[in-house]
């Protein structure tokens, strides 16, 4: 079973679970009380508990490449249709200029000299 549905199953049931230990003949528990609130809102909190932990796993690890040492980097981006776009990429020590459209990713330059630097060589060169 699922353990978000899993969770979510116990949640629910144990108010239940209290009505028929206590025989049925007490009927739904008391919306107000102190103990059915502090349980309703402990299971609350342990649901948003469980989806920030799988948040965060699922950033952790589901990363694909593009860190600092990564030697493919995307320069920049601009948008030239609904669903078209150019991209400047440093691949290694090389620049190009891609074209990215639905089911087609094609190669429109590659530039000899870099024509973005990296911003590390700007500051220097301009400090």
């Amino acid at each position: 079973m699922n353990p978000i549905r899993a969770v979510t199953v116990m949640a629910l049931a144990s108010p239940l679970r209290v009505a028929a230990a206590d025989g049925g003949a007490a009927g739904a528990p008391e919306l107000f009380s102190a103990g059915y609130l502090a349980q309703v809102l402990g299971s609350l909190l342990l649901v948003f508990a469980c989806l920030f932990v799988l948040v965060f796993l699922l950033r952790r690890f589901n990363r694909v490449g593009g860190g600092a040492g990564s030697a493919l980097r995307v320069l920049g981006t601009t948008s030239v249709g609904q669903r078209e776009k150019v991209v400047l990429l440093q691949a290694g020590g090389e620049q190009m200029l891609i074209g990215v459209a639905p089911g087609s990713v094609r190669t429109l330059h590659v530039f000899p000299e870099p024509v973005v630097r990296s911003a590390v060589r700007q500051a220097l060169e301009l400090g």
